[in-house]
């Protein structure tokens, strides 16, 4: 779908005077420390399935492991010991030295990436009324650097080994769910699973033995350390953030010295296109509104006019119904039409417009907005032929990477790429992995296109290069092009897995970026973006409350981040580090990648701010130095479990040994040189790609957010996630992990392009994994009075002297959400199940209505586990009256949310609570209270009895937090 408007006469740009310097945005912090300011309570509590015994009913950080004080009161912090890392990759001046240089001059003004560190090991423990006996947490880290590691398991393993351990397995079972908790930080020790007592039983599992190898994966080895340990050792080595390792400071930016210096932001810049694309058609339709923010890197004088009047390009979701099919969008500025492109990515199922890659020609604007208009209007469909590859080649474009390993210089070049493309025929927008088509229009067309690495007769085909080419024309003419350079060592098949170890400088016309001593991981990628010219100084600031309306991400509460936390974030990100992510994912304590949305990039759904948007993309990119990239050779598409049913990380044990399609699917192993610092899990990881993906158009986080929901199931045991169906109830023993599992492929299949091969691929499986649920719940609820998941991997927690017969209320909370989020994507079921699992978010606040003394209190809705069966494997619990006897006897008979209550929940001096304040620090932006928020809001929209009335009362509790820098589960009802 796209409009194409003739730019008609261009006003002629004027010679530029300019002077002063670019006060670039890219900067990271010289200060490796920072205010630490994570909520003591992190929003996971470890439950290990198969772990050794946890602590009663409330978590217990206290663990020394973990390093926490215990005397510290809620809204203490402990501060972070310095990430040696960090400090020694920084120097005096803030520039860190680790090697990445972009050349662009002059340097542009640091800005300060450092994010105030976070508590990732957990701090104060909140020990619930009837808290039971210490345990040690033995949550068996089956982060990837677990040692148990068989050596030809190198693969890398999802932490969270979530196969069962008590099922029948035909094949050995993979690792028990060992992977260290992610429990806010009280939660943090007895993330150590209350329930893991039992779990120690289980743990023995028939397939322990088998899938501690398989699940250990080889680059364990030396991720051992990290991950193995929910330890402060780890963890503070992520919460002081690396961020001045991987800070932008290491960059150095230059352009060539003889140019001109950059004007200063408000300088004039000359002129602009004029606004000549004709009036609006009276019967458009209003649609979003679009502003323009000054662009954060504009350093120097460089072809600055081509800068000054380059189109604008951004990704935009759009509500079910707002672009009908047959219509097409038109941006406006005070009633005339400016030049516009639209290129339609996805659609609903009505056939209205979803989303869509739009590129403007704002002239002088400040701000547009975007109307719907009839496609089939003739005097706005004429206009200039879309931009070819060979208009691009007729120019001097030119753009190469040069990799310097082992004493050889390799060279690859996108120029020689696009010419074989334009000699092989055409660049389909799909299929062939020599040319993909990602845009095409009179504005800007792009290309992605791999291009081999080559020394003389020799290719290097351990490292795998793509070019991704935007060529913008205006006037008539292309005058800039941008390249985004993506360098993956990735291959799942054909090559041997290692780390690669070399140098690498990117040129674009003049411009260039270059890193020194990269060693980059196994199953990793990483990507940096370079202008012809310069790039443009504007960018597009989309309207994220418009975002959340169109159900593609939560409603979240109204909410401004502080200029302090802002101006403090990272703004970019080196090659192979890991920004804000937690360096080994399945640790424990708050991490400020959990929730719906990162804190990053809810930080900026809720305030559009361009430095939360520029934060958000940095830790994407970090993103990418995890090993969970997985591309297939023969399709170029990341590895899809219908084409390989037998592949696994899990169960590669026995997968290496038990020959036939096992065989045909089984990954290669690692010989030497496999580990990484850095680990994946899939019960704590993030969104990645999905919000950068929708904003920006841009194909690298499509593919970021494809590779992330590709690895949650290639990782799975085969038999349990059955074959190519892509089952989570088998294969993710974790409630949490299923939780956000479901939620990265859902995004996958919302947002992948309609055209796209990959489309079918996610959209079949969310569809059969919420049918699974669907039958296996909602059809046949008999004796499950609470809606929970009750199988074997979600009762695992320990109360009352007996084990595994409770559940953690939080993952329930966070499974809600995601059904909910599922269900708002449209997923056919998904309204059905939500309403189902609804029932235990709302019962936690209501139950007490129908008898204030014995029912159900809201007070501790919140709880970290709650006990739903009188024993292990006994039926459970009759109704959540009878639950909430047999976990609080004392409360039992108080009034509800009173005096009296607080005065009972304060006895063991851990903490004074106020009447109507709920357990699970109800005042943490992570706590469990949080977590219950976002199960509840989804649960406000279900339409079932008293689903308002639980939100109204939760929303009247007396204690809150305060979620203005921290808006990860800030999650309201629409």
């Amino acid at each position: 779908m796209r409009i194409r408007m003739s730019w008609g006469v261009l006003a002629l740009l004027s010679t530029l005077l300019l002077f002063g310097c670019g006060s670039g945005g890219g900067g990271g912090s010289d200060d490796d420390g920072g205010a630490t300011e994570a909520p003591p309570a992190s929003q996971e509590a470890e439950a290990g399935e198969e772990g050794p015994s946890e602590e009663g009913q409330s978590p217990d950080p206290q663990d020394s492991a973990d390093g926490d004080d215990p005397s510290s009161s809620p809204d203490e912090t402990p501060s972070a010991a310095p990430n040696d890392e960090d400090a020694s990759d920084s120097d005096s001046d803030g520039d860190t030295t680790d090697g990445g240089t972009v050349v662009v001059t002059p340097p542009a003004e640091d800005v300060a990436d450092q994010l105030p560190n976070e508590p990732e090991d957990g701090s104060v423990v909140e020990s619930p009324p009837n808290g039971s006996d210490d345990t040690t947490d033995d949550a068996s880290n089956d982060s990837p650097d677990n040692a148990s590691d068989d050596s030809s398991d190198d693969s890398p393993d999802d932490s969270s080994d979530d196969s069962p351990d008590d099922s029948p397995d035909d094949s050995p079972d993979d690792s028990p769910d060992d992977s260290p908790d992610d429990s806010p930080d009280d939660a943090t020790d007895d993330a150590t699973d209350d329930a893991t007592d039992d779990a120690t039983d289980d743990a023995t599992d028939d397939a322990t033995d088998d899938a501690t190898d398989d699940a250990t994966d080889d680059a364990t080895d030396d991720a051992t350390d990290d991950s193995t340990d929910d330890s402060t050792d780890d963890s503070t080595d992520d919460s002081t953030d690396d961020s001045t390792d991987d800070s932008t400071d290491e960059g150095v930016v230059e352009d060539d010295p003889s140019e001109d210096p950059a004007p200063e932001p408000g300088d004039d810049i000359g002129e602009a296109p004029e606004n000549d694309g004709g009036e609006l058609p009276d019967e458009a339709t209003r649609v979003v509104d679009v502003g323009l923010a000054a662009a954060a890197d504009v350093r120097s004088a460089r072809a600055f006019s081509a800068a000054a009047t380059t189109p604008v390009t951004f990704g935009q979701v759009f509500r079910r119904g707002d672009v009908p099919s047959g219509h097409t969008l038109i941006a406006e500025t005070d009633g005339q039409a400016l030049p516009t492109q639209v290129d339609a990515k996805a659609t609903w199922s009505d056939g209205s417009l979803r989303h869509a890659v739009i590129t403007v020609a704002p002239g002088s604007a400040s701000e547009f907005a975007l109307y719907s208009a009839d496609s089939d209007r003739k005097s706005l469909d004429a206009g200039d032929a879309a931009v070819q590859i060979g208009d691009l080649l007729a120019t001097s474009f030119d753009a190469r990477l040069e990799i310097t390993q082992n004493g050889s210089i390799y060279v690859a070049n996108a120029r020689d790429a696009l010419t074989a493309a334009v000699q092989s025929g055409d660049c389909p927008a799909w299929e062939d992995r020599r040319c993909r088509q990602w845009l095409s229009g009179p504005l800007a067309s792009e290309w992605i296109v791999p291009a081999a690495l080559v020394s003389g007769s020799q290719t290097n085909d351990r490292l795998q290069v793509y070019f991704h080419v935007r060529a913008y024309r205006s006037d008539g003419r292309i005058d800039n092009v941008r390249v985004d350079t993506v360098v993956e060592n990735a291959l799942a098949y054909g090559v041997t897995p290692q780390n690669r170890h070399y140098n690498a400088e990117i040129t674009v016309g003049a411009n260039r970026y270059s890193v020194a001593d990269l060693t980059q991981y196994r199953q990793s990628r990483w990507h940096r973006i370079l202008w012809s010219a310069n790039a443009p100084s504007r960018t597009a600031r989309i309207d994220t409350d418009y975002l959340q309306s169109t159900r593609a991400i939560s409603s979240y509460a109204t909410l401004t981040p502080s200029d302090d936390l802002l101006d403090s974030v990272r703004q970019d990100i080196e090659p192979m580090t890991h920004g804000d992510q937690t360096k080994s994912m399945g640790n424990t304590g708050a991490q400020a990648a959990i929730g719906p949305l990162p804190r990053w990039t809810s930080a900026y759904v809720v305030s559009s701010d361009p430095r939360a948007y520029r934060w958000m993309l940095a830790n994407d990119d970090a993103a990418g130095s995890y090993s969970f990239h997985y591309r297939d050779g023969e399709t170029g598409r990341p590895l899809e479990i219908t084409r390989h049913p037998y592949v696994t990380l899990a169960n590669r044990s026995y997968a290496s040994s038990a020959g036939g399609q096992f065989q045909d699917d089984l990954l290669p192993g690692c010989p030497s040189d496999c580990g990484s610092p850095l680990s994946f899990d899939i019960a704590h990881h993030p969104s990645i790609g999905y919000v950068p993906y929708l904003v920006s158009g841009d194909y690298y986080y499509l593919e970021e957010l494809q590779f992330t929901a590709s690895y949650v199931q290639l990782w799975a045991n085969q038999r349990y996630r059955d074959y190519d169906k892509g089952q989570l109830l088998g294969a993710q023993g974790q409630v949490r992990g299923q939780a956000w599992a479901m939620r990265s492929i859902s995004d996958a299949a919302f947002a992948t392009p309609d055209t796209d091969p990959l489309k079918s691929y996610f959209t079949d499986q969310i569809e059969w994994i919420i049918q699974d649920y669907v039958e296996s719940f909602v059809n046949d609820d008999e004796g499950n009075p609470f809606h929970v998941i009750d199988n074997w991997g979600a009762v695992i927690y320990p109360a009352n002297g007996q084990s595994r017969v409770g559940v953690g209320p939080w993952q329930a909370d966070f499974l809600t959400w995601s059904v909910g989020h599922v269900a708002e994507q449209q997923v056919e079921g998904a309204a059905k199940l939500l309403a189902w699992l609804s029932r235990f978010q709302v019962d936690r606040m209501t139950d007490w209505q129908s008898d204030p003394e014995d029912g159900y209190c809201w007070i501790v809705a919140s709880t970290y586990s709650l006990q739903i069966r009188p024993a292990k494997g006994a039926e459970n619990f009759p109704d959540i009256a009878t639950a909430y006897k047999a976990a609080y006897p004392e409360l039992s008979g108080l009034p509800c949310g009173g005096q009296e209550m607080a005065n009972v929940l304060s006895r063991d001096g851990s903490r004074r609570y106020a009447a109507g304040e709920m357990v699970g620090y109800a005042d943490s932006a992570t706590g469990f209270t949080s977590n219950l928020q976002i199960g509840l809001a989804m649960a406000a929209g279900s339409g079932i009895t008293k689903a308002t009335e639980a939100w109204r009362v939760f929303d009247e509790r007396s204690v809150k937090p305060n979620y203005d820098d921290y808006p990860n589960f800030a999650v309201v009802p629409r």
